[in-house]
């Protein structure tokens, strides 16, 4: 070859390799470029983006999303490549190297694992991981699952427990109730049903803010007192159910005491002492029941027992408590039949003026003739309805059967007269009752003084404020008012001469023992003396013999009832006898009487 070809071919090497290096270095910076931009892209990523060898779990590379999780930089966790697993919770580290050790090439798989960061603070986090097997590389994405973990849990927890106490919740101990049936059939266990005696008074005269206080003091006494043997939960409202892991009575006992002695310490809301008392059911397994629903109803049906045998105290469930709320529950069904269909009627017995025996007015007695079952007594709806709250009702249908029959008497009879309705302390302690009664007479054009509203001792006596507040009320509207069943209470000559009262009524067990028990003499006389010096009139009821009529108009009992004049008759009775030209009552011999 000559050497000008040589030189040729060298210089056109030359050319080429300066081309060669001339696009290398513009590949290099392409790819430089190329980096810088990747880079960035998983610089703006809030996922962790790493990559770890296959074989000795090192790590390889990892974006800068780490450094907020993790709490450590990116170089931090270059430098060290093991960082990443110290950070792993020690729980969890068996679960992620599992992982690895297991996961195939070609195929990925997600894991949730818990972190302490730099700081300490444990994080949940979620991973998904491929096997690279091309590469050599784990090549994961990772995020931070922290905040939705804790809203998850929150939801959870809040399904089954009570927000404001924090207690297990009804669901909640109904799975336990479950759970316990399942797995220890043969271990017996007690459930405790509490309930908070008078709390719906403090809610509604106090505010709920104070309620829920006391709610949660009452949840701290409680988990006080159950520690970690047993199950406390809130069943809802006022009402608290422990899963009581013995049956032995005297442990119960104990607890149950214990329990009441510690809701009677006051519970100081805002430097104000509130006072409470609780009533206690229990039911056992296996001896009352085998099945979660029934041991809770039977729990709570020995509750309402302990509330009807005086409240603040404990009772065990007995098979004639149900029976006793069958019989309960039937009346309550005729109550509210009789009510819908307006089965309830209103009898009116006489009440006659001891010394002319001229008529003075009625006592209304409501009663109830069902069509189907028959004469339902009024000492049986009476007593069901003040406990269920029908008795508010009832009472409206007596004010209205009431004002009916004054307006039906007064298109056909001249003579003054009045009609007593009997007031329950529930419908004494509604708000509005005074005025609401005096609305309903105005609305009817009804004269209030046709009205007498008779009420017991112990009505009065249950809350003497409120009973004079509305007892003032009903007097200031021109309404006479009766104190009823007089002699049997306890404490109710310390208010009498405070109280509006224009008539005492001498209870009928006085009177029918009148010539048995001398004492009851005297204390028909006292009660006489008394009410005339403080300017009331007298009435007797359940007068039924002659003696018991002479006896009482000697010492002059203004007014008398019983059924020695009238027994309790219908409205179209009386009016048919009001209608006739013949006086109401006409004594026939000394002592008989025709009406």
């Amino acid at each position: 070859m000559k050497l000008s070809e040589v030189e040729s071919l060298h210089h056109m090497l030359r050319n080429a390799q300066d081309v060669i290096k001339h696009q290398a270095n513009e590949l290099a910076a392409l790819l430089e470029s190329k980096n810088q931009e990747l880079q960035e892209i998983l610089g703006n990523i809030d996922q962790i983006i790493w990559y770890i060898d296959i074989t000795t779990l090192t790590l390889q590379y990892v974006n800068d999303a780490i450094a907020p999780i993790f709490g450590y930089t990116k170089e931090e966790f270059l430098l060290d490549s093991t960082l990443w697993q110290q950070c792993i919770h020690s729980d969890d580290r068996p679960l992620v190297r599992s992982l690895f050790e297991t996961l195939h090439p070609g195929t990925s798989q997600e894991i949730r694992f818990r972190i302490y960061n730099a700081g300490g603070e444990l994080r949940w986090l979620n991973s998904r991981i491929y096997h690279n097997d091309k590469l050599h590389f784990f090549v994961g994405v990772t995020s931070d699952i922290t905040e939705s973990k804790i809203q998850t849990e929150e939801i959870a927890f809040l399904a089954y427990h009570d927000p404001l106490t924090l207690l297990p919740n009804r669901s909640k101990l109904k799975l336990q109730l479950h759970s316990r049936l399942e797995h220890s059939i043969s271990s017996p266990f007690a459930l405790i049903f509490i309930d908070l005696d008078n709390f719906k008074n403090i809610n509604d005269t106090m505010g709920h803010e104070v309620g829920d206080q006391i709610l949660i003091d009452v949840s701290h006494r409680l988990r006080e007192l159950t520690g970690e043997s047993h199950f406390p939960s809130r069943f809802g409202g006022d009402e608290f159910v422990v899963l009581f892991n013995t049956t032995n009575s005297q442990t119960i006992n104990d607890f149950c005491t214990q329990l009441i002695h510690a809701f009677k310490n006051p519970f100081v809301i805002n430097d104000i002492p509130f006072f409470l008392s609780s009533s206690i059911g229990i039911s056992t397994y296996p001896q009352d029941a085998s099945n979660p629903e029934d041991l809770i109803k039977y729990a709570d049906t020995a509750m309402y027992e302990a509330k009807n045998n005086g409240k603040n105290r404990f009772v065990y469930y007995q098979a004639s408590m149900q029976r006793a709320i069958h019989n309960f529950l039937h009346i309550e069904s005729l109550i509210r039949d009789g009510l819908k269909h307006q089965f309830f009627e209103l009898y009116f017995q006489p009440l006659l003026n001891s010394q002319t025996f001229t008529l003075q007015g009625f006592e209304a007695l409501m009663r109830l003739p069902h069509p189907t079952e028959g004469f339902i007594t009024p000492d049986v709806f009476i007593s069901v309805a003040e406990k269920n709250g029908d008795i508010l009702l009832i009472g409206q249908e007596v004010l209205k059967q009431a004002c009916d029959f004054i307006q039906a008497v007064q298109k056909i009879y001249a003579q003054p007269f009045y009609v007593a309705i009997n007031v329950s302390t529930k419908q004494l302690h509604q708000i509005r009752f005074a005025h609401d009664l005096l609305d309903c007479m105005r609305q009817r054009s009804i004269p209030p003084h046709f009205l007498k509203v008779e009420l017991t001792e112990s009505a009065v006596m249950d809350n003497i404020d409120i009973a004079s507040r509305q007892l003032h009320i009903l007097k200031e509207g021109g309404v006479h008012i009766s104190l009823d069943d007089f002699g049997t209470g306890y404490s109710s000559f310390a208010y009498l001469a405070q109280l509006p009262i224009s008539t005492l009524k001498i209870d009928k067990s006085f009177i029918q023992t009148l010539h048995e028990v001398d004492s009851n003499r005297h204390i028909i006389e006292a009660i006489s003396n008394l009410a005339h010096v403080l300017e009331m009139d007298v009435t007797a009821e359940g007068i039924e013999t002659e003696d018991q009529f002479n006896f009482l108009a000697k010492h002059q009992i203004d007014t008398l009832q019983g059924y020695l004049f009238s027994k309790p008759i219908t409205r179209d009775t009386i009016l048919k006898k009001l209608s006739s030209p013949i006086p109401f009552f006409v004594p026939e011999t000394t002592m008989a009487f025709t009406i």
